[in-house]
């Protein structure tokens, strides 16, 4: 009788299983990196770059003095003044300001009680706050008051009224002369005649 071997299996050798795990893992990340690559790629490259602003900076004030009375508005310019949270006239905080741009702020003065007092005008920003210097100080002059007046003496007067003549309706000198004589002459007639 005939034996037929229809096939026969050989297990391979522990090394190939390696290798062949290795290959299948390799092709799964392999695909998944395609994947996600091609989902997430960018289209075009754009590059941003962002300044972070440093601490501001006052260059100058404008008026730099100003009465003791609160009130005065204040053109500070400088650099970095950009989401600025305060400004400082010394210690006292301005009465109110506002942030035109990065370069300019204007801001009321405080009061002071002291009359010739010289401060520094300060901003602050998340950043930090500006430094004192020369340009940034403000005076506070004496309050100047507008005359006034409290006695008038004395409290009557005399009033003089004075009556011009204009000049085309006055009579010219020899006109008048000849006038006077015209009149001595008929009145030395009428004398003779009575006579």
């Amino acid at each position: 009788m005939k034996q037929v071997v229809l096939f026969h299996v050989t297990r391979p050798p522990v090394r190939w299983w390696i290798v062949v795990i290795a290959l299948i893992l390799f092709q799964a990340v392999s695909t998944a990196a395609a994947v996600a690559y091609s989902t997430n790629a960018p289209v075009g490259v754009e590059s941003k770059f962002y300044l972070v602003a440093g601490a501001p900076i006052v260059t100058g004030i404008s008026p730099a003095s100003g009465p003791v009375a609160d009130g005065t508005t204040v053109t500070i310019t400088g650099l970095n003044f950009h989401g600025a949270t305060a400004v400082y006239f010394g210690p006292t905080p301005a009465t109110n300001f506002v942030v035109f741009n990065d370069l300019s702020i204007t801001a009321t003065a405080p009061a002071n009680t002291t009359a010739g007092a010289i401060v520094d005008v300060t901003v602050t920003t998340p950043a930090d706050t500006s430094a004192i210097s020369r340009a940034d100080e403000y005076t506070y002059s004496a309050l100047t008051l507008a005359p006034t007046v409290t006695v008038i003496s004395p409290t009557t007067a005399s009033t003089v009224v004075t009556t011009m003549i204009p000049m085309a309706t006055r009579a010219p000198l020899p006109a008048v002369v000849s006038v006077i004589a015209s009149g001595i002459a008929v009145l030395a007639i009428v004398v003779t005649k009575r006579k």
